[in-house]
């Protein structure tokens, strides 16, 4: 049987639920493919279903910080791969040959990707050229290269600025921690002279005969065998020509963090300022001290979790615009430090159904405190500061269940799911106008990165050339 028609029928039956083991090697090789090029086709259609659910935004809603978090609450996507598939999805906007391709399922998800990073719509076609012909990887490769070419220097002539520094850490499954970092070239500095100095002092105490001595009497004088003093500083001696980077700086970033957690003492517990609130006598709003009007919602807002000081005073009568002080009340009970242990440890993020920030948490009473709700850690519960506003503001309302358990509900009752189930769509059928083979790249083989790269900018730097001379046809 010719390859052609093993793909033409393994095509007509693709979807016919047969076992994986009673396929033949040709076949099950067909049929592999042809899910793949199915799958891309899909995900073309899904980002731009994404892209426009961005531009409407009626994803938002409470505990909603973004689309990509919107992503992976309902559809149980990793807040990473959400955020890099919201990317691609705008960027495909503006590239209307990628995304062609993509749709025909010629160009892969992971070709795409790689693609949008250093796109823009005058370099589509030699770049949709390079990657029907290479694998993936060797696109990645060259998109590599390709970024650091344009990182150089930008139009001006000036250095482009690097992205800001960011930093990621994980728990794996065999219980040691992953730490990703991309750092400016100044913080990389800043972090690389940390390192050196926190293995010197590591290997230092541990007695390594291989450090320099370190001078211990006074600048520009060391001690000589004889106990006499020498005022020249010897270059072996000299305590800055140790400046090796350890190729492995586990040990030494470990030694950094050790100095850090030694040297600065924290609290048990940091509250936030106490806020002193002014409230009148029933015809004016209440305000902050030398601060704006607050709303109801607010005043309630600020009394969860919070040290809160009432001040009482009234119109002076006689005098317009003065008031007199009549007292400042008690504090408002804020949860003890034992309690906020508890919740931390219970809650340990926003418990708004997707939200899960684990940042600037406020202990939230569920039933307010100003009702007559108590401390306790069946009433309190962690919250964000956007979701605490949020709830304050309306657009969603906290029922304690008891035991500690609570849900959540929308402003017309209906509840918040914390995990929304997610399916297949049993209407869906494959799309016939997608070629088995269509992920398979043409030619193959090596790729000459440095040559490719050389005629690719080669075409590009032609092409502004034109379009500077003849602005009309651009």
């Amino acid at each position: 049987m010719s390859v052609t028609a093993l793909r033409a029928e393994g095509v007509s039956s693709m979807f016919d639920g047969a076992d994986p083991k009673s396929l033949s090697d040709e076949v099950l090789e067909v049929r592999v493919l042809g899910y793949a090029a199915q799958i891309t086709a899909l995900t073309a259609d899904f980002l731009d279903l994404v892209a426009e659910l961005d531009e409407r935004e009626s994803w938002r809603g409470p505990g909603i910080h973004s689309l990509a978090h919107w992503l992976s609450w309902k559809a149980g996507i990793a807040p990473r791969t959400a955020h890099e598939q919201v990317r691609v999805a705008k960027a495909l906007r503006e590239l209307p040959l990628i995304r062609q391709h993509f749709s025909e399922g010629r160009l892969t998800y992971s070709k795409v990707r790689a693609l949008t990073r250093v796109a823009t719509p005058m370099r589509e076609p030699e770049l949709v050229n390079l990657a029907l012909s290479c694998t993936a990887s060797q696109l990645e490769k060259a998109v590599r290269a390709m970024r650091q070419v344009d990182r150089g220097y930008s139009d001006g002539g000036e250095l482009t600025p690097p992205a800001e520094s960011s930093a990621r850490w994980k728990w794996n499954a065999d219980g040691s921690l992953s730490v990703s970092m991309t750092l400016t070239p100044l913080d990389g500095a800043r972090f690389l002279a940390g390192t050196v100095r926190a293995e010197y002092e590591r290997t230092r105490t541990m007695g390594d005969p291989d450090l320099p001595s370190v001078p211990r009497n006074t600048p520009g004088e060391l001690e000589t065998e004889s106990g006499e003093t020498d005022s020249e500083v010897k270059p072996a001696n000299r305590r800055d020509l140790w400046r090796n980077v350890p190729s492995n700086i586990a040990a030494a970033v470990v030694a950094m963090a050790d100095a850090v957690h030694e040297g600065i003492a924290m609290p048990d517990l940091a509250p936030g300022a106490e806020i002193l609130i002014h409230v009148g006598d029933g015809a004016e709003h209440a305000h902050l001290d030398d601060g704006p009007a607050l709303s109801e919602a607010e005043v309630e807002e600020a009394t969860c979790g919070a040290s809160l000081r009432e001040a009482l005073s009234r119109r002076v009568a006689g005098s317009p615009g003065k008031r007199a002080l009549l007292g400042l009340g008690r504090k408002q009970r804020a949860p003890s430090k034992a309690m906020i242990r508890a919740l931390f440890l219970r809650d340990r993020c926003c418990q708004t159904p997707g939200c899960g920030r684990t940042r600037h948490l406020h202990a939230h009473h569920v039933v307010f405190w100003s009702a007559g709700g108590e401390t306790e850690l069946d009433n309190l519960i962690l919250l964000c500061g956007s979701c605490h506003r949020a709830l304050h503001r309306g657009e969603f309302a906290i029922k304690g269940l008891g035991q500690q358990r609570f849900s959540f509900h929308m402003s017309d009752g209906s509840v918040i799911r914390t995990s929304p189930p997610t399916g297949a769509s049993g209407q869906w059928r494959p799309d016939g106008r997608i070629a088995a083979g269509a992920t398979v790249p043409i030619g193959g083989g090596k790729l000459d990165l440095g040559y490719a790269t050389e005629v690719i900018y080669a075409v590009w730097e032609w092409k502004e050339r034109q379009a500077t001379a003849n602005p009309a046809a651009a």
